[in-house]
C-alpha cells in the first residue's frame, strides 16, 4: 500500500473510457456470444496497459485497471458472489441515442 506523510495521494473510482474494440468484446461476452479467449485476453491486457499509462502520465498516485474488462459493477457482482442471478438488459443512454456522432467521437478518443 502506498502511503505519504507529505501530501494526499490521488486516485479515482470507477470505469475509465473503453475503446470500441473493448466495448464490443465485453458486451459480446456478456451476451454469451462466442469470442476468442486469447484475443479477448490480449485486447483487455492492452487496454489496461493503456489506461494505467494514461493515469501515470496524469500524475495519479494509485492507479487502477479502469475496469476495462467489466461491463458494470451491477453485472460484475454476479460473477464474484453466489446467489445473484437474473438479467437486466442495458438500454443505450438517451443522450447517446440522440447524438450518435458524439458517441462515436467519445469511443474513438478513449
Amino acid at each position: 500500500m502506498k502511503l505519504s506523510k507529505d501530501r494526499i495521494l490521488t486516485t479515482h473510482v470507477g470505469s475509465l473510457p473503453r475503446s470500441e474494440k473493448v466495448f464490443k468484446l465485453i458486451f459480446a461476452k456478456e451476451a454469451g456470444e462466442e469470442i476468442d479467449k486469447k484475443d479477448y485476453d490480449n485486447v483487455i491486457a492492452e487496454a489496461v496497459k493503456t489506461v494505467v499509462l494514461k493515469q501515470e502520465k496524469a500524475g495519479i498516485d494509485i492507479v487502477s485497471d479502469g475496469e476495462q474488462s467489466k461491463i458494470s459493477y451491477a453485472t460484475y457482482i454476479k460473477y464474484r458472489l453466489n446467489g445473484f442471478e437474473g438479467d437486466s438488459p442495458r438500454r443505450t443512454p438517451k443522450d447517446l441515442e440522440e447524438f450518435p456522432e458524439f458517441s462515436a467521437r467519445v469511443s474513438k478518443s478513449g
